[in-house]
């Protein structure tokens, strides 16, 4: 994985937080891993371009939000599926951040880039998505609980850390919640698991509101540390402005107040963060080292956007607004 503290194999990252900062494709290897830069963008463009095929009849109807609760999955398998490729395409030098306590450290790397390209594919043909949603929403959840809490009392003293713990963690119950809301959306079960997650995902988009708004001078969205570049238009205005989302949909989201649409609007925010302000750091980038990063932030933050509007698609298949 590249530098900035992103998803990829970041949860490996968590068991050493001396590893925080993951590896880095140094000059001499920027050729032999150009097909990494290839794979990951490919595989993302690919689904993107696949899911906005799938859902575009879903895009004519209704309002705004609406529009952009169907373009959830695609957001999300896009960034899944870019991940995936990052698994396949360098395994070897993703291998020695699995926990030494897991033997067969590659064969858990292509696993995990399996079942993201996987789950990507599930998401935008809306095939199995109940039990790819459990299934990968689950494998979040276990990174967290086997790799990320062993490291949670450095965390603590670590505002980056902590936000890439809660990260995984809004992840996996954005797909747990879209899995409930598909399998049996009027149980009482189903909405119970909807609702945890809703308040769940509340609460960390409430901390990375405040995170936000604190450091603004940081890119919006997953308050991780990478400042936004000069050169970005009006760089402090957007750290305000995604942190003000965040906190007042993060807040409606937890008291249940028009939850769906708090949801929707929120991923439409942090997706157009992702094209004005993320986008951008394409242009300036050389190397394998510097474009895996780049691409870690867009998909990542992508990958977010999309997990808010699984919820409010969630939310709406168990309690309308």
């Amino acid at each position: 994985m590249a530098v900035p503290d992103r998803f990829g194999i970041r949860e490996e990252c968590l068991v050493n937080p001396a590893m925080l900062r993951a590896p880095v494709w140094e000059d001499d290897h920027v050729t032999e891993n150009a097909p990494l830069v290839v794979s990951m963008g490919t595989a993302g463009l690919v689904i993107l371009a696949a899911g906005l095929v799938t859902c575009r009849h879903k895009l004519t109807r209704g309002a705004l939000p609406d529009h952009a609760i169907a373009l959830g999955r695609v957001f999300a398998a896009a960034s899944l599926a870019t991940f995936g490729a990052q698994h396949l395409a360098a395994p070897r030098e993703l291998a020695p951040l699995v926990p030494k306590y897991m033997p067969l450290p590659l064969f858990w790397v292509y696993l995990v880039g399996f079942a993201l390209i996987a789950t990507a594919l599930s998401l935008i043909f809306d095939r199995l998505v109940r039990w790819s949603g459990l299934l990968c929403g689950g494998m979040f959840l276990l990174f967290v609980a086997m790799m990320d809490l062993p490291a949670i009392t450095t965390m603590l003293h670590d505002r980056f850390g902590a936000a890439l713990l809660v990260r995984e963690i809004s992840f996996g119950c954005g797909l747990i919640a879209l899995s409930a809301g598909i399998g049996a959306p009027t149980t009482g079960k189903s909405r119970l698991v909807v609702a945890v997650c809703r308040t769940v995902f509340g609460l960390v988009a409430v901390f990375y509101g405040i995170e936000t708004l604190l450091h603004p001078e940081f890119l919006p969205g997953v308050p991780l540390e990478k400042v936004t570049p000069a050169w970005e238009p009006a760089a402090r205005l957007w750290g305000y402005a995604i942190g003000a989302f965040l906190l007042v949909c993060g807040a409606l989201l937890l008291i249940n107040r028009w939850a769906k649409k708090a949801g929707a609007w929120l991923g439409i925010a942090v997706a157009i963060a992702v094209i004005v302000v993320y986008l951008p750091l394409v242009g300036p980038a050389h190397g394998t080292d510097e474009m895996v990063e780049a691409l870690d932030y867009i998909f990542d933050t992508l990958l977010f956007a999309g997990t808010a509007l699984i919820l409010a698609e969630a939310v709406g298949r168990t309690r309308p607004d």
